[in-house]
């Protein structure tokens, strides 16, 4: 085993392979990957494995986009092909008109990304997937790139793909501890020995709140229990004479694609539970849960009234194993907060799918520093402090009940709120306030002009409309006073302040005492990464403010060019 390399990877399921393979690409051979058990032995060997182009934004259209790609090579790959059915299609039905207003605004979004979706209307989603019925249906959205794969011939052949370019893997191979040295670099510490390297990457599935505690860090990630069976041979299966299309179902809280003859049916049930919350035992390893089909009585007897041919079917065999969810949903790709040279790709909830795209955008952050599309809304600096143990269960459980029922605009979900407030916070909702969420604040979005007014949530100007614009009326012609909490600040002191803000600011910052004025902070490439309020307080330091959630993100950012000033930076 190797005693120094350029970046370790510690996990072997789909999100370490990818890393490992991307990383090759990206010009790093000298790199490792470490496993405990045996590849895919974590969550990876049990997925459902859908691959589909959905996202709920351009970031993740493409990431999944580069997934689909990077598979359909793989399965052509004349060496080693994996096993990939793709080019099935796939249906998400709706109910709703907002449901479908909601699937032409992301048909429209990933346009932008040269993908292309189609909306259905009822009777066209019963002829291309002719077991479902049309009650309570007004249509779908058709992904006509939608498929699945098989989870470890994938890893495999990317981890072959790695080898051959120079990586190396390391099976049975338990990750003891971590120990980061003063340049920044790290000691992995194995059961077989010391690894010296550049750089860490956490991509350990479930089990990433064990290695982030090695490095004094706790990721706001929760598993969460998922259940799916296969069922026997279903007739209507073989006469279609073709596969069927995948299958997700806002409706019912269930998917299904084809699995031989037969369908493999998953549940995002009501009444869902939480996994791990109490330690992990160390054999957990290429294992599952106990069956608890009671728990989704509720949800099947939906996918019974969708499709009608489940009730005249057996089950062949469940599967009910941990899935990693984080406090919004999306994953946890890139580096670690107030940590040098460490990385993470966690919290993968439909990994399989994805994982392509999340390994090469990681790749491309460790490798170059920045990717090629914008990363925030997978970057792990995006949470701060408020991210609790508790209220990452509370949403990941959220989230899980809601898994196929997307966010429309301005809406706030009710789990874990009021995480953060102010003393202001009563006296403005005892005014009517109503109240959004920034980075765990509560701050008023606008006053409700009467006690029982309410907004029904879309993708069109909703009854708040008029409130705010007689909000806005009102500051333009008279006067407002507003809170606007989580607005971070950290302070920067000591004598090259002006210097080093010079340095890392574009244009010019003031010096005079009392005066605010904006900076904004770029990367090398030029594009802006942080905007601030630069404040020169009388007789004092220099504060810096920037919006909430970038707290983290800011601070990793300056600490990162203060080198060679005399400066002092802290959170307020």
């Amino acid at each position: 085993m190797k005693t120094q390399t350029r970046a370790v990877v510690i996990g072997g399921g789909i999100a370490g392979c990818s890393t490992l393979y991307h990383l090759t690409q990206e010009g790093w051979t000298d790199v490792v990957l470490v496993e405990r058990d045996e590849l895919t032995s974590g969550t990876t060997w049990h997925s459902a494995a859908q691959v589909t182009n959905f996202g709920m934004n351009q970031t993740m259209v493409g990431l999944k986009t580069h997934s689909i790609n990077l598979y359909q090579e793989l399965r052509d790959d004349p060496d080693y092909p994996v096993q990939y059915n793709h080019g099935d299609g796939g249906i998400r039905l709706a109910n709703t008109e907002a449901q479908m207003d909601g699937y032409r605004h992301f048909a429209s979004m990933a346009r932008g990304m040269g993908v292309e979706f189609e909306v259905l209307d009822a009777a066209e989603c019963a002829r291309r997937h002719p077991l479902i019925s049309t009650d309570n249906l007004l249509g779908g959205l058709w992904d006509g790139n939608d498929g699945d794969i098989d989870p470890a011939s994938l890893c495999q052949a990317l981890a072959r793909r790695a080898r051959k370019a120079g990586a190396e893997v390391y099976r049975q191979t338990d990750v003891t501890g971590l120990t980061q040295l003063k340049d920044d670099s790290w000691i992995v510490h194995t059961n077989k020995g010391d690894i010296a390297c550049e750089v860490v990457v956490n991509a350990c599935g479930y089990r990433v709140n064990e290695v982030g505690a090695m490095m004094g860090v706790e990721h706001p990630v929760t598993s969460m229990e998922h259940q799916y069976f296969v069922t026997d041979e279903i007739p209507g299966i073989v006469e279609a004479g073709h596969r069927m299309p995948l299958l997700r179902c806002p409706i019912s809280d269930y998917y299904c694609r084809q699995e031989k003859n037969g369908l493999l049916l998953g549940f995002y049930e009501q009444d869902c539970k939480t996994w791990g919350m109490d330690g992990i035992s160390p054999d957990f390893s290429n294992d599952l849960c106990p069956d608890d089909l009671d728990r989704i009585t509720d949800v099947l007897e939906g996918a019974f009234e969708r499709m009608p041919a489940l009730m005249e079917v057996g089950i062949k065999n469940v599967v009910n194993g941990p899935i990693t969810y984080t406090i919004d949903g999306a994953p946890l790709v890139g580096p670690i907060p107030g940590k040098r040279n460490a990385f993470c790709i966690i919290g993968l909830r439909a990994g399989l799918g994805e994982g392509g795209g999340h390994g090469w955008l990681l790749a491309q952050q460790i490798v170059h520093g920045e990717a090629c599309y914008d990363t925030w809304v997978i970057d792990p600096r995006r949470f701060t402090g408020h991210a609790t143990v508790e209220l990452t269960a509370l949403k990941a459980i959220e989230d899980y009940q809601n898994e196929f029922r997307f966010h429309f605009p301005n809406e706030h979900r009710p789990a874990g709120r009021f995480a953060k407030t102010t003393a202001l916070t009563p006296v403005l909702a005892a005014e009517g306030a109503e109240f959004t969420v920034i980075n765990g604040w509560e701050r008023a979005e606008y006053f409700k002009p009467t006690p029982d007014f309410e907004v029904t949530h879309g993708f069109h100007f909703d009854e708040a409309f008029e409130v705010v614009a007689g909000e806005v009326a009102a500051v333009q012609n008279a006067v407002g006073l507003a809170e606007v909490n989580g607005f971070n600040r950290i302070e920067i002191a000591g004598p090259d302040a002006h210097a080093f803000l010079d340095h890392v600011i574009c244009g010019r910052v003031t010096k005079k005492a009392g005066r605010v004025g904006l900076g904004y902070l770029l990367n090398d490439h030029g594009c802006v990464k942080a905007e601030a309020t630069v404040a020169n307080i009388p007789d004092g330091p220099v504060w810096y403010g920037s919006a909430a959630a970038s707290e983290w993100h800011d601070m990793d950012w300056l600490s990162a060019h203060a080198d060679g000033f005399d400066v002092s930076l802290r959170s307020l």
